[in-house]
């Protein structure tokens, strides 16, 4: 055997091995072909004959087998190697032409150099062509690998776009809702606004109306021309309803309401309006059904008035009844029975005033006492009815001009008007006589000393303001 059929078959004890490179290079038919000479232990220096034998080895066993036992009779010595070869060549000759299948060309194997054993053996030359079955294979494998690839091209493209919408989407979603909000916002703003500014307007006008029916910024006098408009108030006052501003003007409103019905009550009870923006018209006569009553409206400067009113009122009703009940009775009479009713009890005080003013004719007492309700508990010096009954004690004389002045100041500060008041004696303390002055309803106004003209009332701060 030669030294290159020596490595050959020292190559062939190898385990064979596919070139992952290699087959990385290779169509699927030819890689199929590959492995399958791998698998046949085919190396690459194998020679064509070679190649066949290694991959039809069993057909050729079994050809090797049908001739041996056709020429065992014939066969003496064991066949040399060369005999062999020729002898596997025809089978293999044989093997091809009974085929019906046509080998493809990559099974036709190209003649290779021979040894010098191999010298007589014909070449086997095969033309290295390519398939149509293959080129087919490779052409539709191409076109499936080209569609598949366009196929994951289309599906990524697809992803990418719906993805894409998806974003678009919700950003048009999100872009619409800040846009409403927005939009919303600005409206409520725009409304809020608006609203503002109408209710401000609102209460513009219903503070001009509610400042026309006062005559001084103040707020203590009320003008009477204004008091058919208080309907036109109560209009404006019911636009602000919902608003913040309503409390405060319905407050406004109702302390206004309140001293507009007073004076008009008070007003009622005379010929003529007593009360004429805010003041006072002494010479306002009441009605002869007239009917007073206190009457109070929280504003200070507004009760004050309505209380000279009133008790201006109600002096000119006790004068009436007094002088209707003179025209009844004699004088003589009516002396005699005020002074027994003196002795006996402690409201005789009225009596003595009356036996004062008819004795002392100097002395205005002022009108009678009698049917009123006199506040005596508020007085600032003690009654004593000893002092009282004695009448003819000089201590009750008046210095000159005294009562005058009294009366002058009391007039002049709107504790009385006119005559319309009553005068009290109290009591004698240190040879001085004290008396009391009332409104004609009997309301205390203060205590005086006679002699001095001092007076003090119950006013805050005059406590401790007696002078003896």
């Amino acid at each position: 055997m030669s030294k290159k059929r020596r490595n050959r078959h020292k190559k062939e004890g190898q385990e064979p091995q596919f070139d992952f490179d290699e087959a990385k290079e290779l169509t699927v038919g030819q890689a199929i072909r590959k492995n399958e000479e791998v698998e046949a232990g085919v190396l690459p220096e194998d020679s064509i004959l070679d190649k066949y034998v290694k991959q039809h080895k069993d057909e050729i066993e079994a050809d090797k087998f049908a001739t041996r036992q056709y020429k065992k009779e014939e066969l003496v010595e064991t066949h040399s190697l060369d005999d062999l070869i020729q002898e596997m060549r025809e089978a293999v000759e044989e093997s091809e032409a009974s085929s019906e299948e046509v080998p493809s060309s990559e099974d036709i194997l190209p003649p290779l150099p021979l040894d010098d054993e191999e010298q007589g053996l014909d070449p086997l030359l095969l033309e290295d062509e390519t398939p149509t079955e293959m080129t087919e294979e490779v052409e539709e494998e191409q076109n499936l690998s080209r569609l598949e690839q366009e196929d994951s091209e289309k599906k990524s493209k697809k992803g990418f776009v719906l993805t894409a919408l998806a974003l678009v989407s919700v950003i048009i979603c999100v872009s619409a809702y800040y846009v409403y909000r927005q939009v919303n916002r600005s409206t409520k703003e725009i409304q809020t606004s608006q609203s503002t500014t109408n209710t401000q307007a609102e209460v513009e006008e219903f503070n001009n109306l509610y400042d026309a029916f006062y005559t001084d910024s103040n707020k203590t006098a009320l003008k009477n021309s204004q008091f058919d408009k208080l309907t036109q108030l109560k209009t404006l006052l019911d636009k602000l309803e919902g608003s913040r501003e309503h409390t405060l003007a319905k407050s406004k409103y109702d302390s206004l309401a309140t001293q507009i019905k007073a004076i008009q009550d008070v007003n009622a009870q005379f010929e003529k309006p007593a009360i004429v923006d805010g003041v006072l018209d002494t010479n306002a006569k009441a009605k002869s059904d007239a009917k007073f009553t206190d009457i109070k409206t929280g504003n200070t400067e507004l009760d004050k008035v309505l209380d000279k009113a009133i008790s201006l009122g109600k002096s000119q009703q006790t004068s009436t009844s007094s002088s209707s009940s003179s025209e009844t009775s004699s004088s003589s009479t009516s002396q005699t029975s005020s002074n027994t009713t003196s002795e006996t009890s402690p409201s005789s005080s009225n009596a003595a005033s009356n036996e004062t003013r008819s004795s002392r004719s100097k002395v205005n007492m002022g009108v009678s006492s009698a049917g009123v309700a006199v506040q005596r508990s508020a007085s600032r010096v003690a009654y004593n009815q000893s002092a009282i009954d004695d009448s003819n004690n000089s201590a009750w004389d008046f210095a000159d001009g005294v009562l005058e002045q009294i009366l002058a100041t009391s007039r002049s500060r709107g504790y009385i008007t006119g005559d319309q008041y009553i005068l009290e004696r109290v009591n004698i303390v240190n040879g001085n006589g004290y008396y009391n002055l009332y409104k004609p309803d009997g309301t205390y106004l203060f205590t005086l000393n006679c002699k001095t003209g001092y007076f003090v009332g119950n006013g805050a701060g005059h406590a401790d303001d007696l002078d003896y």
